[in-house]
This record gives structure tokens, C-alpha cells and sequence, in this order.
């Protein structure tokens, strides 16, 4: 019979965790469950051996599959792959890497001054008489009187807490209310209260949340995490998929993104110091699976055309039958979506373009779901690309997402040699999204690789070129035991990877184009949006055909649109009007279904 045992998961800062679980258990399954995020591309599957951790406890001896992952001096010093480790009794586990979700998180984002004067909610001084000892009025109605101009919706314990101020001979009593979209009170204190929401971008990968003072408008911390949804599928059509064929599948699937948001928003909380009771208000965006997994909704319109789902409209709805950690009164507000696969997030991109209308522009967002949209003199037309996780470091030899010892820039020397950057200054564990686009460019533009996107051999005598498992492989950082780092390489595989992910997007910005009766030569901006897209070189991008050849100074990166439109949705009613009449222009385009999709594609696939 299965034992309750304690896992004590410790950092390399010194900070500790403590979960308990049962024997028989996955040891990977157990870490991800808990919001650990390994950087991962396999989903557990014992494949990219990217999830090594030292343990000590009761321990089996390694299979023969683990041990082609460790070097002796790794298995010498007890360190395990935990995709393959049953647990057997309690165990210290030391995750000796850095987490890289929270890499660059407060840059994505700015304030938005220009919402400032028009927020939800202010703060007003109010002063009530005291209780009478001879004609006593209600507490409830001597504050009904003082703020005649509002509706009050004050909780029981709020009523409770005046109550005790309420003495009979005092003579008044000041007071602090907090007032909604000047209509209602929802609180009333002797100090003044602060008021705060929550924007939250959910992506397929990625998920991000701010947290922001719904008085002043300013952004008062950030929070990022890996969308641990992955390890039941990297893509969306996965995770349908896993809903449909498992009784509970779309429970444990909502269950770990609510507890990936409620981490966020305690770390939120923790940084900030202020009560969970104070967040009233949640904006969020994501695409449709994942906005229908976040509700929990059935999300099997989308495994088969015509991909649609139980909704695409605006949601108001209450953040407690959720299980967000807030006030019990918030409120949760999803923006509206475009179509298919096209969601909210994009809408929200959408909502912050620094454009007029009547200009020509395309915003992509490249992700695991890509999201391109084109707008023609105010005609929109938009389209999802599904371009899978290379982009994002997965499904790549060596991919991971940005963070410490990520290469994130890889360049072309004098000498014909590739350079790199490494962030953080450490010893290079892998290659991120931007470095595969950059590498990728510099093979094409060295001819060390050809437009069919094959590596070519005599290449051998410049770059350090090898026979690996995936075909020839280039080493970019040869293995460092003393770290207990493996090569960082790059393979004629990821570049098949890469190929695939770029045509999807390509195919999508094409179509449109021909929708609207446009050439690339007509666009006058060209905006590049999320977190990848921030970091993306667009000559690069241009050099191996992911964006038209258009003039270099139209293409501009606007990092996360996305979550800084889940913030101004947030503060803003004028906001969430626009995201409302953004939906009932846009033309959605089914990519799958157009005739020349095959063709369009088959031509992207090159370089």
C-alpha cells in the first residue's frame, strides 16, 4: 500500500520546499505538479534529459535509458533524471539550475499614464455622526446618508469592523471609502484601503501576471511562470486531446493553471505586502483553448473543424467559483476573442498598437501559437499559425527558454565562426528562441547551409561539426563536468524544427496579404509582438524568410501587447468597449481550409 512521504525540494540560494506525495509516485510528475519548472522539452517522456536533479534519500540504481543523460561524475554524486526516478521514501531533492520564468519579466511591461486620470476606483473621506443614545440610526443608514451619490455593497465583516467604532457620545466618526466606477462602495475603513487587480496574459508556454493599484494605475510588481499545462501536451491540440481522452483530464488541466496563477499571485503579494481580501478586479487574455481550460469549459471544439468553442464573447464572471486568490467579491473579465484559435491575447495586442487605423501594419505574435493579423485601411484580417514550441526553445536538442545561461545571440565573427552571448554571464546550458532564429540566419548567410536548410560538411573545417543522433550537429559549448553541463549543440533536426515553424508563420502573413489584396511592399509597419518577438532580430528574421523582405526601419518589437492590453482592459471601460468592437471587425481566416494553404506552405518550408 502507497506511504505518505515528504519531499524537500531545496535551491542553490538556499531556499527550501517542502510537498508530500506517495510512494510509487514520478518524481518529475511531483516537481511540475508544484509549479517547478524544469525548462524541459520532452513533457517527462525521459527524452531531452534536460531534468536532472541530486537527491538524497532511499534511491534505486539508474536505467540504462537515464545513464545515457549523466556523466559518471554526475552518477557518482547521486544526480537523476527525474522523469525517470519513483519515489520510494522521503527525499531531499537539490534543483541545481535556475528557474528561467521569471527572466525580463517588469520590461514587458509599462504603466499606462494615460488611464490614470479615468481609473476604477478612488478613495473618498467621509465623516458619520456617532450612534444616539436616544433616536439611534443604523450604522448602514448614517453612511448611506454621508455617500447618498453611491450604492453601498459592503461585506458583512466590513460591517462588523465599522460596528466596533461605533460608540454611543462620539461625536463623528472619519472615515475612508472605496468607490468603483463611481457608482459603489465596497469598502469602508478608519485608514485609507488600497484596491488593487490583476492582469494576467495566459500563454500556451509562458504565463504572466501584474499586479496593479486600480486607484493610481500603476504597476506595482510582475509575476511570470512556465504554463506547467505542458507536461500533458506543448501544444494546444495536445491538451484537447488529454481532456477528451481522460475522465478527468480538463479538471487536473484547469487545476494546475489555477494553481500556476495563484503561485503568481502570492509571490505578487509577497513582494508588495498588501492582503489577498484587497484584489477586487482580474482581466485575462489567452487563446481559446486555453481561455476554455482556465473556465473549464469543454474545449472539444477545437480538436476538429470548425474550431469553435462554448465562447468568444466577453465573460464577466466571479473570481472566487475559480478559486483565485482575491476579495470574495472580485470580479474576473475575459476579453473578447476573435475566432478558431485566435483569441483574446491578440485582441489585447491589438489595443495597445502605437497606429493610426488607416494605416497599413501587421502584428504577429509569435508563440507556440502564432497570431498574425493585418490591417488594410481599417479592414482587419487575422489568422493562427501553429508553429509549435521551437521558437520557444522546445523540441529543439538544446532548447530553453530565456533565462541564466541561455544563449540568446548567436552572430557571425570576422573569422566565418559563430559567436554567441550568454545571459547571465554562466556557462551556456542551451540556446533560446532568439539565438535559433539568429544561428539559423548566420548558417544561411555563411553558406554553411543551404536554402533546403541542409548543413553542408566542408563546413566541418571552420565550425565544430559533428555526427550526432539527429544528423549532423554543430557544438556551440562543448560539455563542462565541473558544472555538470552538457554540450550545447545545434542539429540538422532542430533545423527541420525551425523550417516547419517559420513556414507555418510565413504561410499565415502570405495568406493575408492575399486576402487583402496586398503586397509586403504596401505594409508601413510591421509589429513584432510577445515575449519572443521582443527579442527577435528582424534582419535575421528576414534572412531566413520568417517576416517579407520589408524596409528594416517599418518592423518594430513591441514586447508583451498582450499583457499591457490585459492591463488597460483592467483599468479601463473605454478599453474593454474598443476590445468589443476590435472582435466585430476582424475577418478570421481558417488556414487549413484555404485552397492555396499547400502550396503556400510547401514553398516556406525553405529558407
Amino acid at each position: 500500500m502507497p506511504e505518505k512521504v515528504k519531499i524537500d525540494l531545496l535551491w542553490p540560494d538556499g531556499k527550501e520546499y517542502t510537498c508530500w506525495t506517495y510512494t510509487g509516485k514520478n518524481l518529475w510528475e511531483i516537481i511540475t505538479l508544484n509549479g517547478i519548472d524544469f525548462g524541459s522539452s520532452c513533457g517527462g517522456k525521459g527524452t531531452c534529459g534536460k531534468c536532472k536533479v541530486r537527491i538524497e534519500g532511499d534511491s534505486s540504481e539508474p536505467a540504462a535509458g537515464e545513464r545515457e543523460y549523466l556523466l559518471p561524475e554526475e552518477l557518482k554524486n547521486n544526480y537523476r533524471l527525474a522523469c525517470y526516478y519513483t519515489i520510494k521514501g522521503p527525499l531531499r531533492v537539490f534543483l541545481d539550475f535556475d528557474s528561467s520564468a521569471s527572466a525580463a519579466k517588469s520590461s514587458l511591461y509599462r504603466d499606462v499614464p494615460a488611464l490614470a486620470e479615468r481609473t476604477p476606483v478612488h478613495s473618498r473621506q467621509i465623516f458619520i455622526p456617532g450612534i444616539d443614545s436616544y433616536s439611534p440610526i443604523p450604522i448602514h443608514r448614517r453612511l448611506a446618508h454621508a455617500l447618498a451619490a453611491y450604492r453601498l455593497d459592503l461585506s458583512i465583516s466590513n460591517l462588523n469592523e465599522l460596528s466596533r467604532l461605533d460608540r454611543a457620545g462620539r461625536p463623528s466618526i472619519e472615515l475612508y471609502a472605496l468607490i468603483f466606477d463611481n457608482q459603489t462602495v465596497k469598502y469602508i475603513g478608519r485608514k485609507k484601503a488600497g484596491a488593487y487587480g490583476v492582469a494576467l496574459d495566459l500563454g500556451t508556454t509562458s504565463l504572466f501576471a501584474a499586479l496593479i493599484d486600480l486607484e493610481s494605475g500603476k504597476s506595482l510588481a510582475f509575476s511570470s511562470k512556465g504554463n506547467m499545462q505542458r507536461v500533458y501536451g506543448a501544444d494546444l491540440i495536445s491538451r484537447v486531446n488529454y481532456c477528451l481522452e481522460n475522465p478527468d483530464g480538463l479538471l487536473k488541466l484547469q487545476q494546475i493553471l489555477l494553481n500556476n496563477i495563484n503561485s503568481m499571485i502570492e509571490e505578487m503579494i509577497e513582494e508588495t505586502g498588501i492582503a489577498a481580501g484587497n484584489i477586487y478586479r482580474f482581466s485575462a487574455v489567452a487563446n481559446p483553448v486555453i481561455l476554455h481550460l482556465f473556465m473549464g469549459l469543454n474545449p472539444g471544439g477545437f480538436a476538429e473543424a470548425p474550431y469553435a468553442g462554448l465562447f468568444a464573447d466577453e465573460i464577466q464572471y466571479p473570481a472566487a467559483e475559480l478559486g483565485l486568490e482575491a476579495n470574495r467579491d472580485a470580479q474576473l473579465y475575459i476579453l473578447p476573442q476573435v475566432a478558431g484559435f485566435v483569441g483574446a491575447d491578440t485582441i489585447a495586442c491589438l489595443l495597445n498598437l502605437p497606429v493610426d487605423n488607416s494605416e497599413c501594419y501587421l502584428l504577429i505574435d509569435i508563440g507556440t501559437n502564432g497570431e498574425i493579423v493585418l490591417n488594410k485601411s481599417g479592414k482587419m484580417w487575422a489568422a493562427s499559425a501553429a508553429a509549435g514550441p521551437a521558437f520557444e526553445g522546445g523540441g529543439i536538442s538544446s532548447g530553453m527558454r530565456a533565462g541564466y545561461g541561455a544563449i540568446d545571440k548567436v552572430f557571425l565573427g570576422d573569422d566565418g565562426k559563430l559567436g554567441f552571448n550568454v545571459l547571465g554571464q554562466r556557462p551556456a546550458k542551451g540556446i533560446c528562441g532568439s539565438a535559433i532564429i539568429d544561428i539559423t540566419a548566420s548558417l544561411l548567410k555563411a553558406k554553411y547551409m543551404d536554402s533546403n536548410g541542409s548543413l553542408n560538411t566542408e563546413a566541418g573545417d571552420i565550425l565544430q561539426l559533428r555526427q550526432g543522433e539527429r544528423g549532423m550537429e554543430i557544438v556551440l559549448s562543448e560539455e563542462q563536468e565541473y558544472a555538470n553541463i552538457s554540450p550545447v549543440v545545434f542539429n540538422q533536426e532542430d533545423i527541420r524544427q525551425v523550417q516547419l515553424a517559420k513556414g507555418a508563420i510565413r504561410t499565415a502573413i502570405d495568406i493575408l496579404l492575399q486576402e487583402a489584396d496586398m503586397e509586403f511592399k504596401d505594409l508601413r509597419k510591421v509589429f513584432l509582438a510577445g515575449a519572443f518577438g521582443n527579442y527577435l532580430d528582424p534582419d535575421n528574421s528576414m534572412a531566413i524568410g520568417l517576416l517579407p523582405a520589408v524596409d528594416r526601419d517599418i518592423v518594430r518589437n513591441i514586447g508583451n501587447a498582450a499583457g499591457q492590453g490585459a492591463i488597460s482592459a483592467l483599468l479601463s471601460e473605454d478599453k474593454r468597449r474598443e476590445a468589443r468592437a476590435l472582435k466585430e471587425k476582424i475577418t478570421y481566416i481558417e488556414l487549413a481550409q484555404h485552397p492555396n494553404f499547400q502550396d503556400i506552405f510547401l514553398k516556406n518550408l525553405n529558407f
